[in-house]
Formats: C-alpha cells, structure tokens, sequence
C-alpha cells in the first residue's frame, strides 16, 4: 500500500514547498521509497532538486494543459513505485481540489497571520467538501509553520488552530536553516546548524507516519 501525502494551502508563501521537500527527505531517511511530485507552475521543488543532492525524485505533473482525470491517473502511475507520494500542490482551487481529492493525508502549513487563518478556513471547507464524498477521508493535519512557539504570537496560532477540531502538528520554526537548504539543494538535515529544525520535522513526520498506520488498521479491521 502506498500513501498519497498533499501539502495544499489556498494561498501561497506559506512554506508547502519547504514542508514537502523537508517531509520526503525524512522519509527517504527512514528507508521509505518516496517521490515527490510538483502541480506548481512556480517550480519551486524542481528549483530545490537541481543541484542534484536530493535523494528522492522530484516529477513535474501540472494540471495546466490536462483533465483532472488525466493528472490523477500520471499521479497513480509513478505513485505505483513509492511508498509515499508527496504532492507540492499549487495553490489554484482545481490544483487543491484534485490533490485533496486523491490524497490519503493532507498537511495544511499555516503561517502566524490573519491572511493565512482566513486561507486556512477556505482549505478546510474544500477538504470538508471532499470528505463527504470520500468517508470521512483524507486524514488532516494543520501544520503550525515558521512560528516561534514561545511567543504570545505562536501561542495563539496554535491556540485558533486547535479550535478548528483537527489534528495539529508541533510547530515549525522560521529558521535561516530551512533557506540554506534550498540554496544548496539539500535537506534540512544535512545542514550544519540544522539540528533543531530537523527534530522539529522528525516530530512532524512521526505524527504523519502514526496516523496513516491508525487509517490502514482501521481499514483493515
């Protein structure tokens, strides 16, 4: 069985890329075979992939010049080979549509600002949309992301997240480390003063892992 991750956000520059670059590197560190897979026109993964230094593939499937149909069965066809497929999703309402549609978990980043709450609330609706489709599926996880936990600012991020009623994961700190990365076209966890950055992707992909493995053994039971 393989598991279809979608990182979706209604508005753009809140991370996704960051997040699922980050999330496929873990998991390739724990032995899993992952892909990711670009919708953004942006580019921004196959921006971090060109040097050369990740350890995962990196596809370009775009929505732009096919059918929904068509893009969910290329995504089906590389995903045959993976353990997991991580999907960078653009933030275009047809691209979120289709990757929440197909998606056996879906990661929402959330940045601490009224923009981003609002853009979060629109997320959510779609996915809720899908849901009643799908029984009760995809799985959700709100990813508080580049936010200082400490703070009275990240606290209250947290805080309206939780109200929400879905899972949210630790908090995902703004770190330089995260933009050296991308610069050198690697993972957090191969940076020097990555350290921190790479425990809070760890806890991120320990939630992730948990609750797709709760998903398969209540489908199994």
């Amino acid at each position: 069985m393989n598991y279809i991750i979608a990182v979706a956000q209604r508005k753009g520059g809140v991370g996704k890329t960051t997040l699922a670059i980050e999330v496929a590197a873990e998991l390739q560190r724990r032995g899993r075979q992952v892909v990711l897979i670009e919708t953004d026109p942006q580019q921004s993964a196959s921006k971090w992939a060109e040097p050369g230094n990740l350890r995962f593939p990196v596809h370009e499937v775009t929505l732009i010049d096919q059918s929904i149909a068509t893009w969910m069965r290329e995504l089906r066809r590389v995903a045959a080979s993976y353990d997991y497929v991580v999907v960078d999703t653009a933030p275009s309402p047809r691209a979120l549509g289709a990757s929440i549609a197909i998606a056996s978990l879906v990661m929402v980043p959330c940045t601490p600002s009224g923009l981003d709450i609002e853009a979060t609330v629109g997320t959510l609706e779609i996915i809720k949309k899908v849901r009643a489709h799908r029984r009760g599926h995809p799985l959700l996880i709100i990813v508080p992301n580049r936010v200082d936990a400490r703070t009275l600012e990240g606290k209250q991020l947290v805080d309206e997240l939780l109200a929400f009623g879905e899972i949210v994961s630790p908090t995902i700190g703004n770190r330089s480390a995260f933009v050296r990365a991308f610069s050198v076209g690697r993972s957090i966890a191969e940076m020097a003063s990555g350290e921190e950055g790479h425990r809070e992707i760890q806890m991120l992909c320990d939630l992730v892992e948990r609750n797709l493995s709760t998903m398969q053994d209540r489908s199994q039971s």
